[in-house]
């Protein structure tokens, strides 16, 4: 039974590195075509886009652990509602009457509205 799960399991890690060797091997194509012409650079060879493809992976994505997974958990935590509900407080408190009409002044055109009829006269 042992030896069955080493072998499922084992065909993944080995299909995924020989997708990483063949992902290497093709930016290492792409490279070699592309960036000489476009940039009168240099070719390089597999042992360098391998340096370049996990130096790219580390300036890009760095090298701790997944972030995140640390933000989401945060986020799912609840402790974002107190936030979330002072910023909205702090926005109607703000914006008080301000997006509202006012009342008894739609006719008489003092809402300063430069689209009516009566401004345009």
């Amino acid at each position: 039974m042992k030896a069955r799960v080493v072998f499922y399991y084992g065909k993944f890690v080995v299909l995924g590195i020989a997708l990483f060797v063949l992902f290497t091997y093709v930016v290492m194509l792409l490279w070699n075509w592309l960036v000489p012409e476009l940039f009168h650079g240099p070719e390089i060879n597999y042992w360098q886009t391998l340096g370049i493809f996990l130096l790219s992976k580390i300036l890009f994505t760095g090298m701790g652990s997944n972030h995140k997974s640390s933000s989401s958990k945060k986020f799912r935590s609840g402790r974002h509602e107190h936030y979330k509900s002072h910023w909205k407080k702090k926005f109607e408190e703000k914006m008080n009457g301000r997006c509202e009409p006012e009342t008894g002044q739609e006719d008489s055109g003092a809402t300063g509205d430069a689209g009516s009829k009566e401004s345009m006269e």
